[in-house]
């Protein structure tokens, strides 16, 4: 393993250590940017997305849609990686 591979795998223990989550493209700091955020109102954004994400599925590739799809997507998990860090809904089933 090189030295850079190594600096990266430290890095992003790092990182993790600190409370940060990988999501979407960027690092976020789940700890207090998910208590900042009022949950009631962001689920309602969150669900309407996850709406607008099924009604998109099977769209043409290289499409406008297509395009939207994967915008949709990156924002949806960025949000769940704040909203819900461990992967899982107190009291849900998964």
């Amino acid at each position: 393993m090189s030295t850079i591979d190594k600096q990266r795998i430290a890095a992003i223990r790092k990182l993790e250590q600190l409370g940060y989550t990988f999501a979407g493209d960027d690092w976020i700091h789940s700890a207090s940017d998910a208590a900042v955020v009022a949950p009631s109102i962001t689920d309602e954004l969150h669900a309407m997305l996850v709406k607008r994400a099924d009604d998109l599925e099977g769209c043409p590739a290289g499409s406008d849609e297509e395009r939207e799809l994967a915008a949709i997507e990156r924002a949806i998990g960025a949000y769940e990686a704040v909203r819900w860090p461990t992967g899982k809904v107190a009291g849900g089933k998964g």
